[in-house]
């Protein structure tokens, strides 16, 4: 396994919205009383920050005008309206009941880059704590690109310290994890070691799995950290009965946990008709992104580095596939909520790059011009061919 450091000695929050899985009572510091906020709206469908109130949605919070300045003036914060929020919310709210990609009580880890999306995405799962019970951790994976880190050295990096005060507003707990690996010689390496004759794998392909090594390699850490805990505070309690049930019963307690856990990225409408095509444009099978999809583990040794990315199994869900890039920028302004532009530092971002997924970009964006739903004609076609199980991603 590759070198693995963490700053998440100075730069996380305490995990007690973590650790009572089974009374689901997550003890979030917020900023108001909550059960004072019911007797205003109903709390399940706002965005609770400590600087302001965003709302999803005005109907089902029992919002009107009248009573969004009466929390105002009672709890003394700004209640924020914004159509075009409720609009990707609702719309968020939709896609996960129809392919049921959250469920109560699960455990979420954002894949925090800080961009539009993944700031988008974690406001919009806010409210799920209180809808679904849900716990919600934030990762910032802090990758080599060739020697340049976007996401890395926090203490001179101040979009990466306004990436944290966004987590510090939701009370979300926000961890930055480093790795060694330079994404771009392992892409190389991958290319020049192919299977398949000519096969190319993009320094994006390889960022990809190193996130994934990062995010799902912490889950198995902590869920083992939680077991050990557990299982101590069992032995001390109860020296009774048969150890090997005791032991069954504590590694199915472990695997439920375990399965509990998904990993959410905030992948658009754009990445998704974008991928379509791109695979069309490599003479590749016809490939979505899925909105859930259980991925099995995996390891891929880079000998030459002398590490190896161990890539568990995991749950990976996306909740905001079905929404467009330019809603999401939209409602992030009204709402006055500031992201990192961190595709300006990659070198190899749609910005800057020159591949394929670059060009199928343009091409559906070209195409816009005349044919404004052409991205949802483009996945429309293509779930009609492959069907709603997505096994060929």
């Amino acid at each position: 396994m590759g070198e693995v450091m963490t700053n998440s000695k100075n730069y996380e929050f305490n995990d007690k919205d973590n650790k009572d899985y089974k009374n689901n009572d997550y003890k979030i510091d917020y900023p108001i009383d909550i059960k004072e906020l019911k007797k205003y709206c109903n709390p399940s469908y706002i965005v609770i920050r400590n600087d302001k109130l965003i709302v999803s949605n005005k109907r089902y919070a029992k919002l009107s005008r009248e009573k969004m300045k009466k929390i105002e003036k009672d709890f003394g914060i700004p209640v924020v309206y914004s159509r075009v929020y409720e609009e990707i919310s609702e719309k968020m709210g939709r896609f996960v009941a129809k392919y049921n990609i959250i469920n109560p009580r699960n455990k979420i880890i954002v894949g925090l880059s800080g961009g539009k999306d993944s700031i988008a995405l974690m406001h919009l799962l806010e409210p799920y704590r209180r809808k679904f019970g849900i716990s919600i951790t934030a990762i910032t994976a802090d990758l080599n690109i060739n020697g340049k880190r976007p996401w890395g050295n926090i203490e001179e990096n101040p979009n990466l310290k306004k990436v944290h005060k966004q987590c510090e507003n939701l009370n979300i707990p926000h961890k930055i994890i480093s790795h060694c690996g330079n994404v771009v010689e392992m892409s190389n390496y991958l290319t020049e070691n192919a299977k398949i004759k000519g096969m190319e794998y993009s320094p994006c392909f390889s960022c990809s799995l190193t996130r994934r090594h990062i995010i799902t390699n912490y889950i198995h850490e902590h869920c083992n950290n939680n077991y050990n805990t557990y299982t101590n505070t069992n032995n001390t309690n109860n020296n009774n009965g048969n150890d090997e049930n005791r032991e069954n019963r504590e590694n199915n307690r472990k695997n439920a946990e375990y399965k509990n856990y998904k990993v959410a990225f905030g992948h658009t409408l754009e990445d998704n008709s974008d991928t379509i095509l791109a695979n069309m444009f490599k003479g590749d099978k016809i490939k979505s992104l899925a909105p859930i999809k259980k991925f099995t583990p995996m390891n891929i040794s880079f000998e030459d580095f002398g590490f190896d990315l161990d890539l568990k199994p995991c749950t990976i869900i996306r909740p905001i596939l079905a929404i467009k890039e330019e809603k999401i920028i939209k409602a992030l302004e009204e709402c006055g909520l500031w992201y990192y532009k961190d595709k300006d530092e990659c070198p190899y971002s749609r910005a800057n790059g020159d591949g394929i997924r670059k060009r199928a970009h343009f091409v559906l964006k070209d195409l816009e011009k005349s044919i404004p739903n052409v991205r949802e004609m483009v996945i429309s076609s293509t779930l009609k061919t492959i069907g709603d199980n997505f096994e060929s991603e």
